[in-house]
Formats: C-alpha cells, structure tokens, sequence
C-alpha cells in the first residue's frame, strides 16, 4: 500500500473525455493566431512610423543645414536612403513632399534665402498580415 501512495493510483479516465484536450485546443488556435498576427502587425506598423518620421527628419536636415547648395532632390535622396530597406520613399513617387518646394526659376533650383519653414511630409500605405486587420483598416 505504501508504494501505491509513492507512485499514485492509476487514474481511470472515461471514453468521452479523450478527446475534450484536443477539442479545446482547436476552439482557441484561432483566436490565439489571430492575437499574435495582431501582435505583429502592430510591431510592423511602429516599425514603419519609426521609418517614415526618420526619412523625413533626414531629410528636413539636409535641406536646412545646406539651403544655399542644394535642391530638393539631395533631400529626397537622403529621405529615401534613411527609410530603407524596408520603407521605400521617393519624391518621385509622391510618399515625400517637401513644401514649399525649392525655387525651380533658378538653374540648379535652390531655396530662396532666408528664414523659411520647411514642411516635409512622408507616407507609406500599410498592409497588414492578418485577415481580419484588414478589413478594418481599409488595406
């Protein structure tokens, strides 16, 4: 008797609780998966707002710190090598913007002297992974 208590009385389960464990785990798979594609798609999204605001901090900087020799393209490109590899933005394609742009009656084009405001806006569409995400925003 005493070794029994030591190993434990053999536990005698009932045919119809086999499969409930299994049962279980498929009703909550779904759910978990979407939780953590959630997850990802959220890192991803911060991931890219970090990308953008850097691309287009980057590129503000280039234009202010050297107003008087270059034009808008040196900012642009500075832009887009900030954003890569991942968030690709070009003024070429509309995701940079740079206003106001510079002055294009002068050959090469430069900024007009002076203290001026420099706005630059960068966008990138997001595409998120999981199916439901999609539909409620829109991609």
């Amino acid at each position: 008797m005493v070794v029994a208590v030591l190993y434990g009385f053999p536990v005698r389960r009932d045919r119809a609780h086999h499969g409930q464990s299994l049962v279980e785990f498929a009703l909550i798979l779904p759910i978990l998966a979407l939780l953590v594609l959630g997850a990802v798609d959220l890192t991803r999204a911060f991931y890219y707002y970090i990308a953008l605001e850097n691309a287009s901090r980057e590129t503000a900087r280039v234009l202010i710190d050297f107003p008087y020799e270059y034009d808008d393209s040196v900012g642009c490109i500075a832009g887009n090598r900030e954003g890569l590899p991942w968030v690709n933005v070009s003024c070429a394609a509309g995701t940079l913007i740079i206003s106001p742009a510079a002055n294009t009656g002068l050959n090469p084009p430069r900024r007009v002297p002076g203290r001026k405001a420099i706005t630059v806006f960068a966008t990138k569409t997001f595409t998120p992974v999981t199916p439901l995400m999609q539909q409620f925003t829109g991609g």
